[in-house]
């Protein structure tokens, strides 16, 4: 009892949660929110952890959400799933249009954490299963509740399902009106629709791209810059990303050794504290090819079997020496791990006796990829003002194809494609 009482506290202190945050501030149009007693939370497509959770059309292929709830007993979660727009607005399909089984099921999938110092209950989900499936393809929302509190969602995460109409080409490449060495990147990508000929393109047609994980700066209803017979060709000329850097990142699958980025850890009875080497700002260093994961973060235990389930919760300790004091801005923890976020529990607090940011997070056991960005006042995220952001930097640019034919009441998802910037196709 004491030790949960303390274990409490300490949560307080730092917020209360870990990856995926809750409330989010301004410029953050992701539909997902985590209860903050949930934690690292993972959806994403079978077989690949640092995927986006895209079902295609008729796959045999599953996607699979997981999630930790900081406790020794277990609660009895139920879910629903609400099918959308591509503007994330319910559709107006009925229930029985889009989905096969019951409207609400029970998440009996769960098992308690063996031998960490903080005790946990990991919860698994797989979609489709024995008690639902999908008819249709488009945007969907799982909304995850406890029994008797069904208004109250602790848990709600987007997920697509795409048919294979749109056939999508395309490359990432340095900005045309930036100089050799700029700091972004444009995307040039076509749409063939061998099987749909299209009346009304402008209105049927609309995509939406997003970079790497993040939401903040994604670019919906971009219009073609040629249109052919059953051919769309888009050029983002005018409206490039910002390339950014490479992710910074630690290691800390093993507690017993000091890994990449780990400067000590300490076990100050009962939990563990591992401290990263100090930070500073790479804004005019030069750019350095290194391999990340773009921004995820892998839960694993060196010393364990079952990672999901022996992998330990560790207070992890950022510090970052910038340039100058930011004073009307703030600066945050970025990447999976803060569930590409802006909120107060990431947010780095500016100790004036040191003249450095601090910043603590309760992470689980893993190799995790992060970066500092700065929120201005309107809500846009700078990755690039302590970051730096060079046009060799490596990314990944999910496209996603909607249809909306006269008539229809829903918008399909007729094509997916993940393009790289440095290996071409995808």
């Amino acid at each position: 009892m004491i030790r949960s009482l303390i274990f409490a506290a300490i949560l307080l202190l730092i917020g209360g949660h870990s990856p995926l945050l809750g409330q989010t501030t301004a410029g953050n149009s992701s539909p997902a929110y985590t209860d903050p007693h949930l934690h690292t939370v993972q959806f994403y497509t079978e077989g690949w952890e640092f995927s986006l959770p895209v079902l295609e059309m008729g796959s045999s292929r599953r996607i699979i959400l997981s999630f930790d709830e900081l406790s020794g007993t277990t609660r009895s979660y139920r879910y629903s799933i609400t099918h959308c727009n591509a503007d994330w607005t319910p559709s107006r399909l009925a229930l029985p249009e889009f989905l096969e089984g019951f409207p609400e099921n029970s998440l009996n999938d769960y098992a308690t954490s063996v031998n960490t110092t903080i005790p946990y209950v990991n919860y698994r989900l797989v979609l489709p299963n024995d008690e639902v499936g999908f008819k249709v393809s488009g945007n969907y929302l799982l909304k995850i509740w406890e029994e008797g509190h069904r208004e109250q969602p602790v848990l709600i995460r987007p997920f697509f399902l795409s048919e294979r109409v749109a056939l999508i080409a395309g490359a990432a490449q340095k900005a045309t009106f930036e100089g050799f060495n700029g700091e972004s990147q444009q995307l040039s990508f076509s749409l063939n629709f061998p099987e749909l000929p299209l009346s009304d393109p402008l209105n049927e047609i609309y995509t939406v791209v997003m970079q790497n994980g993040r939401w903040d700066n994604r670019m919906a209803g971009m219009h073609p810059t040629f249109i052919r017979q059953n051919q769309l060709i888009y050029e983002t000329t005018d409206h490039p990303w910002k390339a950014g850097n490479e992710f910074r990142n630690f290691d800390a699958k093993n507690l017993q050794v000091n890994g990449v980025g780990v400067k000590s850890i300490e076990f100050r009875d009962p939990y563990y504290h591992l401290y990263l080497e100090k930070d500073y700002s790479l804004q005019k260093e030069v750019y350095l090819t290194k391999k990340d994961l773009n921004g995820q973060y892998l839960v694993k235990n060196d010393r364990a079997a079952n990672a999901d389930l022996e992998s330990d919760y560790v207070f992890v300790h950022f510090t970052l020496q910038p340039p100058d004091k930011v004073t009307n801005d703030q600066i945050y923890l970025f990447g999976a791990l803060t569930g590409w976020q802006c909120a107060d529990i990431n947010r780095m607090k500016y100790e004036p006796s040191t003249g450095i940011y601090e910043g603590v997070l309760l992470l689980k056991q893993g190799f995790y990829d992060y970066q500092y960005v700065l929120q201005k006042g309107d809500g846009t995220i700078d990755a690039g003002f302590l970051e730096g952001s060079h046009v060799l930097t490596e990314n990944d640019y999910r496209i996603f194809v909607y249809y909306k034919g006269f008539g229809s009441r829903y918008d399909r998802l007729i094509g997916y494609r993940s393009i790289n910037s440095v290996a071409r196709e995808r």
